[in-house]
């Protein structure tokens, strides 16, 4: 598996967290990525370190990707979905905007940080339209959560998209 960067990116372009990451395939649909326990990550000047593995699915044009953290034994733990901009993939780095809006599956699905959403409109000045794109993909995650079958190899795992509408 070739290490490469995710970087979470602000609307503005501003990369407010970032760490290493494993390309575990690259796909026509996607990709996959795993992150495991250790890595060390970037949020500003401040450090953190993942106390799971993760596995983070990425369909090339839609506006989420997939986080799903299992344990050292492989249970999962969570499912949570970033609504973001499409990934970007180029010269060793895994990018894409973050618009603050999430779903997990803890005690849910769930839409979660509608606050921190509502701050980062007001922040960024996202038009209705934009706002109304993120809502629409939070559907399409709230979706996907509820039908997500974990540990699946990565052909399968992003093909469980298949069906949604774009």
């Amino acid at each position: 598996m070739k290490e490469i960067t995710l970087r979470q990116l602000k609307h503005d372009g501003f990369c407010y967290r970032h760490h290493p990451i494993r390309l575990v395939a690259h796909l026509p649909d996607g990709l996959v990525l795993f992150s495991p326990r250790g890595t060390v990550g970037w949020k500003g000047e401040t450090s953190w370190t993942s106390s799971n593995d993760s596995y983070q699915y990425f369909w090339f044009g839609r506006w989420f990707n997939l986080l799903e953290v299992v344990d050292p034994s492989g249970n999962l733990l969570e499912l949570y979905a970033h609504i973001a901009g499409p990934v970007v993939l180029s010269d060793g780095e895994v990018s894409y905007i973050d618009y603050e809006l999430d779903v997990t599956s803890i005690d849910g699905p769930r839409l979660v940080d509608e606050d921190e959403f509502a701050e980062a409109v007001e922040q960024y000045g996202y038009s209705a339209e934009l706002q109304a794109q993120c809502y629409a993909a939070a559907a399409d995650a709230l979706a996907l959560v509820k039908r997500w079958q974990a540990g699946l190899p990565p052909e399968q795992a992003l093909a469980q998209i298949d069906g949604m509408g774009a």
